[in-house]
């Protein structure tokens, strides 16, 4: 159960006949006391306490709040009719009074024992009555009808205590895990973002944080495998790296499913998230597949396409979504789409000239449409060209530069063999490999 806003719209209409008016609408005025029992046996007045009158023949409800003295009034209360009066309050347990003829009760006070501020529902008072009514005729059905009533009373209690309980814990651990993420304390990050999910599976920044925690970490892995000397060892960090990367796009695409489950859930109701708060979660879940991609990752590159177009579906803004398109297009060629990868970089390049990544995934992308160095000598060629150009562009500092050497030094080999014409190289050596 979740604690739910309410919005109800009300309309009012000025009656200007009032001498049309019958006896049958004569009122009277209702008032009594609330109190709170202490735990020395003392009663104290509750102020703010909610006094509800349901009249019972037919259907209607009035209602009253008591003031600093404990006390409540209602001037307009129908003169005839039945009710039933409910009476609940902060820090105590509700209490009810049926068939009330206010005509003869017009003065009704209550004292409440300790509770946590629940109220009843005139459905629940129906029940729990009904169950005591029918005793005379059906004990064995009254005693299982009223202790159901109980049962779903102390339900509402004990739903409504881990209301207050996640109200309270979960901004506190958000906290502690965002402030352990900024300390670079990623274990303790996740730790924290886990005791979260754990409390409350329908919050989706807890899995959006986690995700960031293990993306982060997984980029700090794989950075320091490079200062390993051990192949081993640099080995296993690197995978490792690579766990942290899956685990981050699992808690993506689940913080995403439960997003949209609160908002569908919740949109009638006026407490589902901000629609625009979405966008932030696609491109969280873009980034994540963009570096598993890079670093070589066992993700589905299917799934990773759909997460990267979704993404540059809903990016307004132009800088933002041109970035992603190279991601998609790195995407598409992992998923075995390579036509579809060439005609992305294309695409990307004929509006943007520099942009190095296009550059480099079209230059791979040609290179492994090559099967005959004779036959696709143009694709040999352009794929060589267009390698050449990222490494001539590109800083010493991008990841994918010796990468881009490395490939083009078999590139001229493969045209070597073939005895095809060498292009004219600028013996740009290879630079030591850096990171994502």
């Amino acid at each position: 159960m979740r604690s739910k806003l309410w919005l109800n719209l009300f309309a009012a209409a000025l009656v200007v006949a009032l001498a049309a008016l019958s006896a049958s609408a004569q009122v009277i005025t209702v008032k009594g006391t609330v109190k709170l029992k202490q735990a020395d046996g003392t009663a104290v007045p509750v102020q703010g306490a909610l006094v509800k009158f349901y009249r019972t023949d037919i259907n209607q409800t009035f209602e009253a709040k008591t003031d600093k003295k404990g006390e409540y009034v209602n001037v307009g209360i129908p003169l005839v009719g039945t009710f039933t009066i409910t009476v609940s309050a902060p820090g105590a347990r509700p209490d009810y009074m049926s068939n009330v003829k206010i005509s003869q009760q017009p003065l009704n006070d209550f004292t409440l024992e300790p509770g946590d501020g629940t109220a009843l529902t005139l459905e629940q008072i129906k029940a729990a009555r009904t169950a005591v009514t029918t005793g005379a005729t059906n004990t064995e059905e009254a005693k299982k009808r009223a202790a159901e009533a109980e049962k779903e009373r102390a339900h509402i209690e004990e739903e409504n205590k881990k209301i207050v309980e996640l109200n309270t814990k979960l901004p506190e651990i958000l906290k502690a895990g965002n402030a352990a993420l900024e300390a670079k304390n990623y274990a303790e990050a996740i730790n924290q973002y886990n005791q979260g999910i754990q409390l409350d599976p329908e919050q989706a920044i807890f899995y959006a944080q986690k995700a960031v925690a293990m993306r982060f970490r997984g980029v700090e892995r794989f950075n320091g495998a490079d200062k390993s000397k051990d192949r081993e060892q640099k080995n296993a960090e690197r995978d490792a790296a690579r766990e942290d990367f899956k685990g981050a796009a699992e808690a993506m695409e689940k913080a995403v499913a439960v997003y949209r489950q609160r908002v569908s859930a919740h949109a009638a109701d006026g407490s589902a998230p901000a629609a625009n708060d979405e966008l932030g979660y696609l491109a969280e879940r873009s980034e994540t597949y963009r570096i598993a991609l890079q670093t070589s990752t066992p993700v589905d590159p299917s799934v990773a396409v759909s997460a990267i177009e979704e993404y540059i579906a809903k990016e307004t803004d132009p800088v933002k979504r041109d970035r992603a398109q190279a991601s998609l297009g790195n995407a598409l060629f992992v998923a075995g789409r390579v036509d579809d990868s060439i005609a992305k970089y294309r695409e990307i390049l004929a509006k943007n000239p520099g942009n190095l990544d296009a550059m480099m995934g079209l230059g791979i992308a040609l290179a492994a449409k090559v099967v005959d160095p004779v036959k696709d000598a143009a694709l040999l060629t352009e794929a060589r060209d267009m390698l050449q150009q990222f490494v001539d562009k590109a800083p010493d500092t991008h990841p994918r530069k010796a990468e881009a050497v490395e490939s083009i030094k078999y590139l001229d080999d493969t045209i070597k063999t073939a005895r095809l014409p060498v292009p004219d190289t600028k013996g740009t050596a290879a630079p030591k490999r850096k990171r994502p």
